[in-house]
């Protein structure tokens, strides 16, 4: 007989969910500019294939620039950029990336078949040459030609083409596997270097009580959520829901969200209860987090404003949350010493709506170096 599904616990509405998730994304209230690195950690990371994108997505959520985010990478060394979740570019907290990686092992993230074939090597062939690449970067930071150069040596010319994809290619699953972040650029070229000596701090950590850990941290700034909306925020197969739920089982409730049945950390059903409207408003960047943990959006604008938020290519617009739903898109320039934002909203906006995007676009301007803000809307 099928496991029948555990009762729901609580009836939610909407806006606690919204309330509780904006909370947990630090959109309520930002944190101090001390805490960036705790706040990129509590949202599972910030998307960095656009680094102009990801040093916002951290300023809107810390009193900061996008210099301090930028000294924390390079200088500090509390955030670490890699490929993580959906093979994507990412800021993470350095003492963070050994479990995300652990997380990510090939246990959990699997090659394709066709990949190998593409590539012409097998799973033993593939495994050497993620070894080979870790191996190349030991003790220095190399350029991807000079990967190239070191790794592709003697090996197939379909092989050297994916060292050279501008999308990471091969390098994904190195980084995956810990042996491959993001050193400082050297001119125009970025660098790789094996995280544990870049960073200076390593622990192994269990692959299967790491996905366990990732998805609880997921579901306290994503939930509650379904594992099928963990699976696709961390980027591999249904497989790794099943999974992960499977471990979490005693400390996950049933909630149901306006008739949508998902899961809640249990230590979480208290606070989102206790959740209240409080008027927000917020601007936040293209490839924002908080766009990104669910299946299906529907929850955060009407389908026919879908082309607007998730455009082509799998861009995703800047927008302009109300109370954590998306009213408008957003683009900027800069002009002279002014953050010249425009707003194309999906309906007329409020004037404490106007007021409230003046105020957040003034951060961002404050948070770029910039003297002011200057809010026109289409």
């Amino acid at each position: 007989m099928p496991r029948s599904e555990p009762p729901v616990v609580a009836e939610l509405s909407w806006q606690q969910v919204h309330a509780f998730r904006m909370a947990r994304h630090h959109l309520t209230q930002r944190a101090p500019k001390e805490d960036l690195a705790r706040v990129v950690g509590d949202i599972g990371g910030v998307q960095a294939q656009v680094m102009s994108a990801a040093e916002l997505q951290v300023a809107v959520r810390a009193d900061c620039t996008v210099e301090d985010v930028r000294a924390a990478l390079w200088k500090d060394k509390k955030l670490v950029k890699t490929w993580l979740m959906r093979g994507t570019l990412h800021l993470l907290p350095a003492e963070d990336l050994p479990l995300f990686t652990a997380a990510m092992h090939t246990h959990w993230v699997r090659t394709r078949d066709a990949w190998l074939n593409y590539v012409q090597m097998n799973e033993s062939e593939f495994s050497e040459l993620i070894d080979a690449i870790g191996q190349a970067l030991d003790g220095q930071a190399l350029t991807r030609e000079e990967l190239i150069a070191r790794v592709g040596k003697s090996r197939s010319e379909r092989v050297q083409a994916v060292l050279k994809s501008g999308w990471g290619g091969i390098l994904k699953p190195v980084a995956r596997s810990g042996l491959l972040c993001f050193g400082p650029s050297r001119g125009q070229s970025v660098t790789f270097v094996r995280p544990k000596q870049w960073l200076g701090n390593w622990r192994d950590v269990d692959p299967d009580a790491a996905l366990i850990d990732v998805a609880r941290r997921y579901l306290r700034a994503y939930g509650p959520a379904t594992k099928n909306d963990f699976a696709r925020w961390f980027g591999t197969w249904s497989g790794v829901g099943n999974a992960a739920w499977t471990g979490l089982a005693e400390e996950v409730v049933a909630v149901s969200i306006e008739g949508r049945r998902a899961d809640l950390l249990a230590s979480d059903l208290d606070r989102i209860k206790a959740e209240t409207h409080e008027p927000a408003v917020r601007l936040l960047p293209n490839f924002d987090p908080y766009l990104l943990g669910h299946t299906n959006r529907d929850h955060l604008f009407a389908s026919e404003h879908r082309a607007r938020v998730s455009r082509t290519a799998g861009w995703i617009s800047a927008i302009v949350l109300v109370d954590g739903r998306v009213v408008a898109t957003w683009t900027h320039a800069v002009a002279k010493r002014a953050l010249m934002v425009t707003v194309d909203p999906f309906r007329k906006l409020s004037p404490s709506t106007l007021k409230g995007v003046r105020a957040s676009a003034d951060s961002i301007a404050a948070a770029l170096g910039l003297d002011e803000a200057v809010v026109m809307v289409a």
